[in-house]
């Protein structure tokens, strides 16, 4: 649970014993490759914490994905807007590979949240986050070119290139295969 308590107190520092409580409160979970998470129409009851693997969160339009993101180890990770307000997701969220999670049930985390107003104040400083790294993303998809686009994910991202599927990246881009493959090939990193 370390990587729990250290991903939370990066976010915001909470009295050792009201951490201890938080995290006390998860418990480890496993899931194959392959497995779905969250999908639309349905509540997500669970707030995740990677442990280890790589997950996506994608939409079908016309049956084919659409990616909006990945996740990997020491993040949070859920439909935060079916989890936070209890309403079915929008989107389905899958492991990549095999996952280990520390999970929570949407249960304790209201008990949490009533109990700890620390926990209010995370929650606040993490969605906050959370939208200012949701506006980041739009802005770069907005004015980036393809090429700045690909560059952009290579300084943060490359280490994904042997895990995620080159076409879930393209997809998570905004461009088609072709295109992340001729970039792929010819565009060199710094």
């Amino acid at each position: 649970m370390e990587e729990l308590k250290r991903s939370i107190a990066r976010t915001h520092e909470l009295p050792t014993a009201v951490l201890e409580d938080f995290v006390a409160q998860w418990e480890i979970v496993s899931f194959p490759k392959g497995s779905v998470l969250s999908v639309p129409e349905k509540t997500d009851n669970y707030l995740y914490f990677t442990i280890s693997g790589i997950q996506k969160a994608y939409y079908l339009v016309d049956g084919k994905q659409s990616i909006i993101s990945f996740t990997q180890p020491n993040h949070f990770t859920c439909a935060p807007e079916s989890f936070l307000t209890q309403t079915a997701s929008k989107y389905y969220f899958e492991c990549i590979v095999d996952s280990y999670f520390y999970r929570l049930s949407y249960r304790k985390f209201v008990q949490q949240t009533s109990k700890h107003k620390a926990i209010q104040d995370f929650l606040i400083k993490s969605l906050m986050g959370l939208v200012n790294n949701i506006t980041e993303r739009f802005i770069k998809q907005a004015s980036f070119s393809i090429e700045e686009k690909y560059k952009d994910f290579m300084h943060g991202n490359a280490h994904l290139l042997n895990t995620v599927p080159h076409k879930d990246i393209a997809s998570y881009l905004g461009m088609n295969p072709t295109n992340f493959s001729k970039l792929f090939n010819n565009v060199l990193i710094d």
